[in-house]
């Protein structure tokens, strides 16, 4: 159900991504964009972290947006001695707010849930075993609209851990 789901998210912003692509800059009705990610995690569990998302953001007043991002991140374990390892993969699924402070300055804040799959020694082997669980997900942070270029640092959190991250969009 939850692949589905995913899935489902997935095509729904590529849809909407083609139909935005195909109008005229001055007539579109929202933004979406694509952004590379990079994330310090609070957690001691792992080194570093980062993926790519996609955003969709519908103005509402003419300082605020409801949004709309989904992606995959990626979060590399720390090594510990004679251990295999592999990375954390999460899929966040999230919606929320960006206030506009100027023209150019917004601070943001959504809400939803994290399909996670992580990987851990095997009581029983030397592989790897791994479970998948959901959690609600938090973030709140500030960016800026530089033309196309969309810069924003934020605080993501999950049920018992989280990551400070930043994200380099751009707008199409």
């Amino acid at each position: 159900m939850k692949k589905i789901f995913t899935m489902a998210m997935i095509l729904t912003f590529a849809i909407i991504a083609g139909k935005a692509s195909a109008q005229d800059k001055s007539a579109q009705k929202f933004r979406i964009g694509l952004g590379l990610e990079g994330a310090l995690p609070t957690n001691a569990g792992y080194n570093y972290g980062g993926g790519i998302t996609l955003r969709v953001a519908v103005p509402i007043t003419d300082e605020g947006a409801v949004t709309g991002t989904s992606g995959v991140m990626a979060f590399v374990p720390k090594s510990i001695s004679g251990v295999n390892s592999k990375a954390q993969i999460n899929i966040p699924i999230k919606a929320g707010y960006q206030h506009m402070f100027n023209g150019t300055l917004y601070g943001m804040g959504e809400a939803g849930f994290t399909i996670a799959k992580v990987y851990f020694p095997s009581s029983t082997s030397t592989s790897l075993a791994s479970a998948s669980s959901t959690s609600f997900t938090y973030s709140f942070g500030v960016g800026a609209h530089l033309g196309a270029f969309d810069p924003s640092i934020r605080y993501e959190g999950y049920s018992s851990s989280g990551f400070v991250g930043l994200r380099l969009g751009f707008n199409f």
